[in-house]
């Protein structure tokens, strides 16, 4: 319709368009009373509307980096969790061990016995395809012992060291306790136990009992719980993953963590807590002397136990980083929400009184429209 078509009176004209401005003005409030916010688009208010979306974005940004700091948290946590299992793992691994140093020395094999009486001089034990012949001279010769003292002891200690030195029973080792000589043998290969039995030894001598020493578990049990023990410590480390992130791992690629901080990035890394990254190695008990074997696993795990607990306490550390980092995230995401909804959040209030004045001022409008127009009712009554 075009705006000459119908005339107007000045005052309906201006009631009308107060009435407009009104009806625009309970828009405009009733708008900020549903969204909660005074400036919705940045034709409210360009400044206002632009600074708030920076900080809210901003807020946006950090409040990801804190789900993800949430996540790095729970995978140190879980590494945390395996290293407590693998001290403890460690620890009885130890005690194992220690039980082994007075196990029998002999476990797994058969060793033979020579208990000493009062060797004379003269006496042969033959081992080996070696005779080894009692002296009483004061400087044994070649494959000779001396037994020449009334100890049996000292005669059963001078036939463990001719044994032990002989070149041609490399594959025999002695040991003495008092008047008994125990021999273990090994096979070709060096290492391997050998069982001896008593007819392996021979010769003339009446003051030298032979007898065979049977075979006993106790160490070889042991020895097997130790290892045991060594696999369970790997797999436990290669259990303490979460999504994908092993701190433990063998695996460098999967040690590593980037814990990403709105401008800096926190690179955790872990260690290889598997038995082999601990260094400790597989138990040979049975094979060689059992004490000095032993002694040198325990060392091991002293060290094993010394490396997890100063690399949890590099991991505990980071952990500590990493959730003040969090908190300090929580509190800014607040402070920035709040800067944001200052320059955007509407005063309900305000806008209350703001809403019940325009209808009020809407009402008043409607009835001075009203009024305005009785100029023209006036002159329709002069045609009735």
């Amino acid at each position: 319709m075009a705006i000459n078509d119908i005339s107007l009176t000045q005052g309906m004209r201006s009631n009308l368009l107060s009435l407009q401005g009104t009806v625009d003005l309970l828009n405009r409030t009733q708008e900020r009373l549903s969204s909660g916010k005074k400036v919705n688009t940045a034709i409210d208010n360009p400044t206002s509307f632009f600074a708030s979306k920076s900080l809210t974005d901003r807020a946006s940004l950090i409040d990801s980096m804190k789900d993800a700091m949430g996540q790095a948290i729970q995978t140190i946590t879980a590494a945390d969790k395996g290293i407590t299992a693998i001290t403890a793992l460690i620890e009885q691994a130890k005690g194992i061990a220690q039980s082994a140093l007075s196990a029998e020395a002999n476990a797994g094999v058969t060793t033979l016995s020579l208990t000493a009486g009062d060797i004379a001089a003269g006496e042969t034990v033959i081992l080996g395809g070696v005779t080894l012949t009692a002296t009483a001279a004061g400087t044994p010769g070649a494959n000779q012992f001396y037994a020449g003292s009334s100890s049996a002891e000292m005669d059963a200690l001078a036939l463990a060291n001719a044994i032990n030195d002989n070149a041609g029973l490399t594959m025999y080792t002695a040991t003495v306790d008092g008047a008994v000589v125990t021999v273990s043998k090994v096979a070709a290969d060096g290492t391997t136990p050998d069982a001896i039995a008593a007819g392996d030894e021979t010769g003339t001598h009446a003051h030298v009992t032979t007898a065979t020493v049977a075979a006993v578990t106790e160490l070889s049990d042991l020895m097997d719980q130790y290892n045991e023990m060594r696999t369970q410590i790997t797999e436990l480390a290669e259990d303490s993953g979460y999504k994908g992130k092993n701190l433990l791992s063998n695996t460098a690629t999967a040690r590593q963590l980037d814990v990403k901080f709105e401008g800096t990035t926190l690179n955790v890394e872990g260690f290889d807590a598997t038995a082999t990254g601990l260094n400790i190695t597989t138990a040979t008990w049975t094979t060689g002397t059992a004490s000095d074997k032993i002694n040198a696993d325990l060392d091991l795990l002293d060290n094993a136990l010394n490396t997890v607990r100063s690399n949890s306490s590099r991991l505990a550390g980071n952990l500590s980083i990493i959730t003040v980092r969090q908190d300090f995230s929580t509190n800014m995401i607040n402070t920035l929400t709040e800067g944001a909804d200052k320059l955007t959040l509407a005063d309900t209030n305000e806008e209350g009184a703001n809403m019940l004045m325009l209808q009020t001022r809407q009402s008043l409008g409607t009835t001075a429209l009203s009024l305005s127009a009785q100029a023209a009712q006036s002159v329709l009554r002069l045609f009735q």
